[in-house]
């Protein structure tokens, strides 16, 4: 009877996942964003750099796997087969778990988390967690007849821990809340192929596709999470020491997080999402009867609070009427104005969706990365937007054409949306229509230059027509990845004295792309993947 559970769980989390596809999946928040990496992965798979947002981002640092196997297998069929092979393997983990005394109520709870996390759109997430559960399965739900394959089950438990760390780096930081309890408590073997893998792969990633940015994290964000962290590390039972410990150190890391800007940021939150409610109830049966109450009632407020997160998700990023059926004016006058030679600054609206829809046919001076914007457009955030600051920002990025959509705008663009709406004398309105207004740039800045221009600006590649020999300033931020290419896009070897180079740091913190052109002709900027040299590097000078 202990195994029924896990059938029961697996059932009612397929039929849910797939109500939700059917009844609540939109193209908005998370979603657009796992739309567009998935879209940039099936139309240029062997590219290491996604020129379409933030002038150039590596779609490595984002996911090292999630783009390609939503590209494989669908976004939203990721999300589907994700979430109920973690409701699967979390029941497994529940029925295997002895203190457990009620697996299926705590299953079931478990259900509930993981389709609010669909319903929020976190798809990526959702893949580096399935990895993640098996990983923790492996460790604690290990078959009894197996237990003497030692070095099987460490290999298992650490090659699960780095493919959830490389689905998404969040699952595993919070592999490491795990290992971090399980060293704590003199489980070391296990501490180590949980915790060790992540580090590994994050390492790696951030060593060979560089990326910088801060996720923010306020006071009433972190607030929840804190509380029922400490409520786990105190209603529980005193014998559960490693769920007490890893509490703690979640409690510990969670105020860290909030204190220290970091990459992190608001995503430490999702672990108490998923599993608070769970290890809350399956504490229920041991409690007194005022524990009991104290229990309900946490109980209570949980599944209220992550549910209404959920469902305000939905209703603040479903995206407005215009972009279901309404883009292909707006994208058929930007081709008639050469837009997809130079950048364009579509005002994010509050579901993103610019960031899936135009990213495939305009260079977007945005898109869907709050720790990238942050980064690279402070001045959306820190209260220094203005006439003066955006037109600098507009001729820094090299944006051309400025589009605002119709319906609610994203919390980082409010204040441009009210400065366009206000006029600036230095965007001349050249279209519109019921859903969009198109702005010109008056006296845009290149995107190249000097004595070159752009003939496309695609979302792998960028196509300069150099006039003389010379050093050309490219507006894309530079990474190790970008290489000279032919026609074909096959990198071409650092001969003849054509290379790339980043640029000296500018004022504003920006390290560009620097083309050295030895003569007159076409130039072709891609990201191939390939094996050491990456790119096409100018050799360094002589000491």
């Amino acid at each position: 009877m202990r195994a029924h559970p896990v059938a029961v769980a697996t059932a009612l989390a397929a039929v849910l996942h797939v109500l939700w596809f059917l009844a609540v999946a939109n193209s908005g928040g998370d979603l657009a964003a796992q739309d567009a990496w998935a879209d940039f992965a099936t139309r240029h798979p062997g590219s290491a750099y996604n020129l379409s947002w933030y002038g150039g981002m590596h779609t490595m640092s984002y996911s090292v796997l999630s783009p390609y196997v939503m590209s494989l297998v669908g976004v939203r069929a990721t999300m589907m087969a994700a979430g109920t092979v973690s409701a699967a393997l979390t029941a497994l983990l529940l029925v295997r778990t002895r203190a457990v005394r009620n697996p299926l109520a705590c299953a079931l709870a478990a259900v509930f988390a993981l389709l609010c996390n669909a319903v929020s759109g976190r798809v990526t997430f959702g893949l580096g967690l399935m990895c993640a559960l098996g990983a923790a399965a492996v460790v604690f739900a290990w078959p009894r007849r197996w237990r003497r394959h030692h070095a099987a089950r460490a290999t298992a438990a650490a090659l699960l821990a780095g493919t959830a760390t490389a689905a998404s780096p969040v699952a595993g930081l919070f592999l490491g809340v795990v290992a971090g309890a399980l060293f704590l408590r003199g489980r070391r073997p296990a501490a180590y192929a949980l915790g060790v893998p992540p580090v590994l792969v994050v390492a790696a990633t951030a060593l060979l596709f560089p990326f910088s940015g801060t996720q923010p994290m306020g006071f009433g964000t972190v607030l929840l999470p804190v509380v029922f962290g400490a409520l786990c590390l105190a209603l529980v039972p005193a014998a559960w020491r490693t769920v007490r410990v890893a509490a703690g150190l979640y409690v510990a890391g969670t105020l860290l997080t909030w204190l220290v800007d970091s990459q992190i940021g608001s995503n430490v939150t999702r672990l108490p999402m998923l599993f608070a409610g769970v290890v809350l109830l399956a504490a229920l049966p041991y409690a007194t009867r005022r524990g009991r109450y104290a229990l309900l009632a946490a109980l209570l407020v949980f599944h209220a609070w992550i549910g209404f997160k959920s469902v305000d998700d939905v209703r603040l990023t479903t995206p407005h009427t215009s972009w279901a059926s309404r883009t292909a004016p707006l994208l058929d006058e930007l081709e008639r104005r050469g837009a997809e030679r130079t950048r364009v600054e579509v005002v994010p609206a509050r579901s993103h969706r610019e960031s899936s829809a135009l990213a495939p046919h305009v260079s977007l001076a945005r898109g869907w990365n709050r720790q990238a914007d942050i980064e690279r457009n402070p001045l959306f955030y820190d209260g220094t937007l203005n006439a003066g600051t955006y037109r600098a920002w507009l001729d820094r990025w090299a944006v051309r054409y400025v589009v605002l959509p119709t319906g609610r705008p994203d919390t980082g663009a409010e204040e441009e949306t009210a400065l366009i709406e206000r006029g600036l004398p230095y965007l001349d309105p050249v279209w519109s229509d019921g859903h969009w207004r198109l702005f010109a740039v008056r006296g845009a800045s290149p995107l190249a230059g000097p004595s070159a221009t752009v003939d496309a600006a695609a979302a792998d590649a960028l196509t300069l027509r150099v006039d003389r020999p010379g050093r050309i300033r490219v507006k894309v931020p530079y990474s190790p990845w970008l290489s000279l290419v032919d026609e074909r896009g096959e990198r071409l070897p650092a001969e003849g004295g054509a290379c790339l180079r980043k640029s000296a740091r500018t004022a504003e913190g920006d390290e560009w792309t620097e083309l050295e052109a030895p003569a007159p002709g076409v130039y072709r900027l891609a990201s191939p993947y390939g094996l050491f040299p990456r790119g096409t590097p100018c050799a360094a000078p002589a000491d």
